[in-house]
């Protein structure tokens, strides 16, 4: 876990709230100076309060659904901002009784003590794009819902499922699917969820549009790069750029494989690891984009389906252990991509698993009982799924190799 290091002499911690801010402005020994509750989340107000202190200060607030505005009023208003990462606060601070004016006591205690846990503020340029792509992404999900009841109403009935539903041109599909129904109610029942069905292909497209053409006007470069990766195509290269923003935030490649959720923490006592956490801490957009790829790289038959196989058979011929790790290997082949500009190479993608298996000698990583044991020759050591491990990872994270 990161902290937040403040430089300045004052901190306000805010407990944000749809329609009211609760203030605490303490100085850097914990003197309360302003701890006050502002009403219809008037900034003005807010200004006036900590006028005396503005020329030294940081602002403080705990990630929620409404945090937007107070980040871009800050920043208009010269005043520093940080955002707290919400599951991680909750795990530092507790107590019996808990309020409004407690939390934002205690968001400043942390903040000027340097133990707030950081989250990232993106910048309000992109959220409008990032917007339009997780709507389309809900679109897809729902069309895909609505698909999925008109295949059931088929089974239901003891009918085969009809082939055509995920083509481009469903008319003959929805065609067959009305004349196979005979009763009044039913037909006008599907002729609902067609209807929608129709719309979401619309709004969908038109997102696809404005999406792409927006998309190559703001970052070509990297917009091309993602989609030399097998797996990748317009739609998921888009959710991967718009959902890391700036690949340099990530100072390793390992806090960039946590944040995409693809590694757990790990619960350790007496020197020993006894479980694993925090598989939902990260971007969930991310683990499903990086799922996605990894799935859809396995039809390449040159590079990418023979290592999915080598990998599948090293785990006992579990699918989901060997798209875990194929998804690490993409996620790391797309940082060093971005942070140095540089296309795919399939290549560099395999060759530390073909040393591995040139070297049946070499010692595996630590089981979660803590002990490093050699391998044999035909051993076959599962991994555990999500882990980062050299095994699980292509190159080292000191190093820019893919």
């Amino acid at each position: 876990m990161k902290y937040y290091t403040s430089t300045t002499e004052f901190n306000c911690g805010i407990d944000l709230h749809a329609r009211q801010m609760y203030v605490c402005l303490m100085d850097r020994s914990g003197k309360i100076l302003v701890h006050t509750n502002v009403r219809n989340n008037d900034f003005n107000f807010f200004l006036k309060l900590v006028g005396p202190y503005r020329h030294d200060l940081t602002v403080c607030a705990e990630c929620m659904f409404g945090w937007y505005w107070l980040a871009d009023a800050c920043h208009a208003a010269h005043l520093k901002f940080v955002l707290a990462h919400a599951l991680y606060l909750r795990a530092i601070h507790g107590g019996k009784n808990k309020n409004d004016r407690i939390d934002s006591e205690k968001l400043a205690h942390l903040l000027r003590t340097n133990l707030i846990p950081p989250g990232y503020v993106y910048p309000a340029a992109l959220r409008p794009l990032r917007a339009l792509l997780r709507q389309r992404t809900y679109f897809v999900w729902q069309r895909a819902d609505l698909l999925a009841r008109l295949q059931s109403h088929q089974l239901a009935h003891n009918r085969p499922t009809l082939s055509g539903a995920t083509r481009c041109n469903r008319e003959p599909w929805a065609a067959q699917l009305q004349t196979s129904e005979a009763d009044p109610d039913y037909q006008f029942a599907l002729q609902n969820q067609l209807t929608l069905v129709g719309h979401f292909d619309e709004q969908i497209r038109a997102l696809d549009r404005e999406l792409q053409g927006r998309t190559k006007q703001t970052a070509a470069r990297d917009y091309a790069l993602l989609q030399t990766v097998p797996g990748l195509g317009v739609q998921l290269a888009a959710t991967l750029l718009y959902e890391i923003g700036d690949i340099a935030r990530f100072p390793t490649v390992r806090d960039f494989l946590s944040y995409c959720r693809l590694v757990k923490g790990t619960v350790a006592s007496a020197g020993k690891i006894k479980g694993l956490r925090g598989a939902k801490l990260g971007n969930p957009y991310l683990r499903w984009a990086f799922g996605e790829a990894a799935v859809i790289a396995k039809r390449d038959p040159v590079v990418i389906g023979p290592l999915a196989q080598r990998l599948e058979a090293r785990n006992g011929g579990n699918k989901f252990k060997a798209n875990t790790v194929l998804a690490i290997k993409l996620a790391r082949a797309v940082y060093y991509m971005l942070r140095t500009g540089t296309g795919f190479d399939p290549e560099r993608l395999v060759t530390p698993l073909t040393k591995q298996q040139s070297d049946p000698g070499a010692r595996q990583p630590a089981r979660l009982t803590g002990r490093i044991t050699p391998r044999h020759p035909h051993e076959s050591q599962p991994l555990v799924p999500g882990t980062a491990s050299p095994s699980g990872c292509v190159g080292c994270a000191g190093s820019p190799s893919l």
